[in-house]
């Protein structure tokens, strides 16, 4: 079979599909178009296209063009970046970014980074990637074209706020071009600390499938006193996989529902409800916990707050999280190695919300998101017969 018979065979059936869910007209269906089009492509374009490409051109047209924005087709690299994500390790600069002001903006840098290793620093927006505007973009999207191969090499345009002209009072800001080498990280989602010799704190920046596990680890080595409370910092966390949201959920629940997905065309059906539930063996079902989330806090992530706050299992602080309350789903790699990811599902809570497109409000509105401000309400929230 032929690149270009196979391309025509699944516009094809894409198309007769279409037909039998919508009940489109036989006379509707604009099969003889499509056909032509690549006919018309195939005998007039300037040089012979290549039909690979116009194989991979057609389906993510009809994902990107006919879906919603979280389906998409992955490239074969694309989907072991996406495996690779998955299982807590990638290659890239080494930062955490979240969008403040409307500008992706570098957050945190990991250690021995290449991103350490320059002169990047902590508060430069990014303004470009490879010559590409971030602006109106996901922040997952922007996270992407961070990634890369291991030594590969990435550009970017940064803008940097300078301390005030003493003859003006005014902040200026300047560009500043930068080139990095991307290296292979490793347990760069996972940072922690001890508060107040008494509060573990434990930011995950990312859901993977050993986070639960890291993060027992790391509560349980972080002080040889007993703890007295944890945070659960979720901010700017863009999501990952259900496994992760799961597993990490049942860490402080030790029975009931932690999420339900909800099959999207059969929505008033219960038979297409699918439940995960806590386990008994939970490690810490009683500490005290408090978690944090902002407007890039999504997916994944958002299923661990929507689970604690349903639970009253802990108080939320912070501001409205993003509403992406979709499952999305890997198929079967197609024969020429690239996947889909197609949009399948809903999460719900357990009390049966959607935070899709709705987002989660927080127990306690913290509009400042600066560490300083943010960690002391969720101190307070941890104790509050012992604040001030």
């Amino acid at each position: 079979m032929t690149a270009r018979t196979f391309l025509l065979g699944s516009l094809l059936a894409f198309i007769a599909g279409m037909a039998a869910n919508q009940q489109f007209r036989a006379s509707a269906v604009p099969t003889e178009s499509i056909e032509r089009a690549i006919q018309q492509i195939n005998a007039h374009y300037i040089i012979e296209p290549r039909q690979e490409e116009l194989e991979r051109g057609a389906i993510d047209g009809m994902v990107g063009g006919a879906l919603d924005d979280y389906s998409e087709l992955l490239s074969p690299e694309a989907y072991e970046r996406l495996l690779a994500n998955a299982e807590g390790t990638f290659a890239g600069v080494g930062i955490e970014i979240g969008l403040q002001q409307e500008y992706f903006t570098v957050l945190r840098i990991i250690p021995e980074s290449p991103a350490a290793m320059s002169a990047l620093e902590v508060g430069d927006r990014i303004t470009a990637v490879d010559g590409i505007s971030m602006k109106g973009l996901l922040l997952s999207e922007v996270i992407e074209t961070l990634r890369g191969p291991a030594g590969s090499k990435v550009s970017l345009v940064l803008r940097r706020t300078v301390p005030a002209d003493p003859t003006t009072s005014t902040p200026s800001g300047v560009d500043i071009e930068l080139t990095l080498i991307r290296a292979k990280l490793t347990g760069a989602y996972l940072q922690t600390r001890l508060i107040d010799n008494k509060v573990a704190y434990v930011h995950a920046t990312q859901c993977y499938d050993t986070l639960a596990k890291d993060m027992q680890h790391a509560i349980n080595n972080m002080s040889d006193a007993p703890l007295r409370g944890l945070i659960l910092d979720l901010r700017s966390n863009p999501g990952g996989t259900l496994l992760c949201a799961v597993s990490t959920v049942d860490l402080f629940l030790a029975s009931g529902a932690i999420v339900t997905i909800q099959d999207s065309r059969t929505s008033d059906s219960r038979e297409n409800l699918r439940t995960y539930n806590a386990s008994s063996n939970t490690p810490f079902p009683d500490l005290p916990l408090a978690v944090l989330v902002n407007g890039s806090t999504a997916s994944a992530a958002e299923i661990i707050a929507g689970a604690l706050q349903d639970r009253a299992r802990a108080t939320i602080l912070g501001s409205k999280t993003f509403a992406k309350g979709t499952v999305q789903t890997l198929l079967p790699p197609l024969p020429n190695g690239s996947v889909l990811k197609i949009t399948t599902a809903r999460y719900l809570t357990p009390l049966g919300r959607s935070f899709d497109q709705e987002g989660l409000v927080p127990d306690k509105l913290v509009e400042n998101d600066e560490d300083l401000t943010i960690l002391a309400a969720a101190v307070s929230a941890l104790f509050p017969s012992e604040a001030d």
